[in-house]
């Protein structure tokens, strides 16, 4: 058996698009798995049998017995989706959906989409990312085996100790917030006393308001090790709200946002939504604080004392060692191949 996994190619963006779907191929390729690169491209006006060609050149030399994880979604279109997940079983092999995103608990499957339920039916194994996740798509009707990743890991080998880790002299009451700023446009009317420094894309728009609130000091969007050089040493914040691009912030009931990873895997402690998916695996591992609403920021960073912080930065700094060293993936995936080919095992 070899073990495959998939590798998409596309452009370089300031946003975590592509960053959460290299790590995770990376960690796979350390782990022995050969890489399948995917170029992202506009199939729209591509035939069917174009797309099954160019899936066959693609996979040309997987075979019966092998296992491929395929990061979905891919981007493509729902039948480059299809069309590979059926060609590699009519070949023999087994599938395992790596699932960065469910379009429709997002609210993103507008118009050109996949019917996701039967197309994760389809898989030999699913790997989601928690038990909240996993427990929604079996009521919504999902039968295969599903493992649960719980966080994403967020490679980095490019900085010194500084940048990952955070000493409590260095530690101050402030919030950041990185990411596609579209999902928390509700910056711009920021009024909590708390400062907080933002970096991410945005529109002419969101941009104005961002630096024209007193309140908020706005950075910008920068390349990903940039990002890291001028991140500063407080609370990360990972709050999105709904909007018409999604129903973003009703979505964190189910993802691990990758803005997580990164705060953590840097030595910040993060703020989430109490009803976030999140929520539980932050406050039992002492990695930050959770919220109910955003006004609660101000009092509660007020009355958080020395040996609070103290404690949670002992317990960021460590798991941003397993974060960065690709723990969680390196877990998922052993798990999901034995998922894929036995099920449960019995050791006793």
């Amino acid at each position: 058996m070899r073990k495959w996994i998939t590798d998409i190619i596309q452009g370089e963006s300031a946003d975590a698009t592509s960053q959460a779907k290299d790590d995770i191929t990376a960690i796979g390729i350390q782990n022995g798995y050969a890489p399948l690169h995917i170029f992202r491209y506009n199939s729209d006006y591509e035939s069917n049998q174009a797309i099954q060609s160019r899936i066959d050149g693609i996979t040309a030399a997987v075979t019966n017995g092998d296992l491929v994880v395929y990061q979905y979604p891919v981007l493509i279109s729902p039948r480059f989706d299809q069309f590979f997940i059926d060609q590699m079983h009519n070949r023999g092999v087994k599938v395992v959906l790596l699932i960065h995103d469910v379009e429709f608990l997002r609210g993103t499957n507008i118009g050109n989409s996949i019917d996701e339920i039967p197309y994760f039916n389809k898989a030999d194994a699913l790997i989601i990312h928690n038990p909240i996740m996993g427990a929604k798509l079996r009521e919504l009707g999902v039968n295969v085996p599903m493992v649960s990743q719980y966080l994403l890991d967020y490679l980095d080998n490019n900085h010194d100790w500084h940048r990952l880790f955070t000493s409590p002299e260095e530690f101050t009451k402030t919030l950041v917030l990185s990411g596609n700023l579209f999902k928390s446009s509700y910056l711009t009317e920021w009024h909590e006393e708390t400062p907080i420094s933002v970096f991410g894309v945005a529109d002419d728009a969101i941009q104005k308001g961002l630096r024209d609130n007193p309140k908020v000091e706005y950075h910008g969007a920068l390349r990903r090790d940039d990002l890291i050089n001028q991140l500063p040493k407080g609370f990360g914040l990972a709050w999105d709200s709904d909007s018409w691009m999604g129903h973003y912030g009703s979505y964190t009931k189910y993802n691990h946002p990758h803005k997580v990873s990164l705060y953590l895997s840097h030595g910040m402690p993060v703020i989430v939504w109490k009803q976030a998916a999140v929520a539980p695996f932050i406050e039992k591992n002492h990695l930050g604080l959770t919220i109910g609403s955003l006004d609660e920021i101000d009092g509660l960073l007020a009355n958080l004392s020395d040996d609070e912080i103290k404690d949670m930065l002992v317990h960021v700094n460590n798991m941003g060692v397993l974060l960065r060293d690709g723990y969680f993936t390196n877990r998922v995936l052993a798990t999901a191949e034995q998922q894929a080919f036995v099920g449960d095992i019995n050791f006793q």
